[in-house]
């Protein structure tokens, strides 16, 4: 039997987003994301397009994930997993967003950015993909939004996470399906472990695996165990927030990065057992005061 192509975009998280248990409605991520403490997370716009999600830490500066600033032109390249041809969107001719693009949105308030500032290592050889951290200056405040505190102790390991950002969304297993609607979604997860490169001495990923419902086999790293609201994040949730609950206030702990995509397990179960990584706001914590204090 011939095989048809299967398209699938390996680009830094561009298409999809907020995928969520195939045995539980959709409506109550919807619910979870409506909760207001989580009014602090808000939609990037690149002229009319969404591009990605952010977090407000202040009523002028906003953080998001460095890689959503980075423009590109595509093009095609194939590969063969099981007898499955893929084909995958390729980036190049990369290049920074110009600020003029820029429109932030947090419920009804629209405003454009004033400044753009990536993290200086993340465009690094030695750490390109990680340190993927912007901080964005807004033209105007947001005043009718409270800002999240962010979190600066070294202790996320095994924390009961919730992830939240906009994009497409859909059931896990049924990659087919999914869809862009620029829905807010919130779900939750773990962390299961913590990696990526040192930076100032700690390491600068979170990282959680999306559990399947009842087939351990799908189970990465931590307990194959899910959460009542187990999810993964990806595409429109780029630069959108993991919050945790600490002493009964809710913090900001992550930023999201990126997914390690098993294109195997994928064709097979579809996005359980894929593992998000989130940027570790902690070590960032003293770099994200000195440029909003200067």
């Amino acid at each position: 039997m011939k095989h048809k192509s299967l398209i699938i975009p390996i680009i830094f998280l561009t298409f999809f987003a907020g995928i969520t248990r195939h045995d539980v409605d959709e409506s109550k991520y919807l619910k979870l994301a409506a909760e207001k403490q989580f009014d602090c997370v808000g939609q990037i716009f690149k002229g009319t397009s969404s591009s990605g999600s952010c977090v407000l830490i202040g009523d002028r500066y906003v953080i998001s994930a460095a890689h959503v600033f980075i423009d590109n032109d595509t093009r095609p390249d194939t590969f063969s997993v099981g007898g499955q041809t893929i084909i995958a969107y390729v980036p190049f001719n990369q290049r920074l967003t110009d600020i003029s693009e820029l429109n932030v949105v947090f419920k009804s308030n629209k405003t454009g950015v004033k400044r753009l500032l990536l993290h200086p290592k993340y465009l690094d050889s030695i750490s390109k993909g990680t340190c993927d951290i912007a901080i964005l200056e807004l033209e105007n405040p947001i005043y009718n939004v409270l800002p999240i505190k962010i979190n600066t102790a070294f202790d996320e390991l095994n924390s009961k996470v919730v992830g939240v950002g906009f994009g497409a969304s859909g059931q896990a297993n049924r990659p087919e399906l999914v869809a862009v609607l620029n829905k807010k979604i919130a779900g939750e997860n773990v962390i299961d472990s913590i990696a990526g490169i040192e930076y100032l001495r700690n390491k600068t990923l979170l990282m959680c695996d999306f559990d399947h419902p009842t087939r351990s086999d799908c189970n990465k790293m931590g307990s194959p165990i899910p959460r009542p609201l187990e999810y993964t994040a990806s595409g429109g949730d780029s630069g959108g927030g993991l919050f945790r609950k600490n002493k009964g206030q809710w913090e900001l702990i992550g930023i999201c990065s990126g997914i390690d995509n098993d294109i195997k397990q994928f064709m097979n179960v579809g996005y359980y057992g894929q593992i998000m990584e989130w940027t570790r706001v902690s070590v960032f914590a003293k770099w994200i005061d000195e440029q909003i204090n200067k």
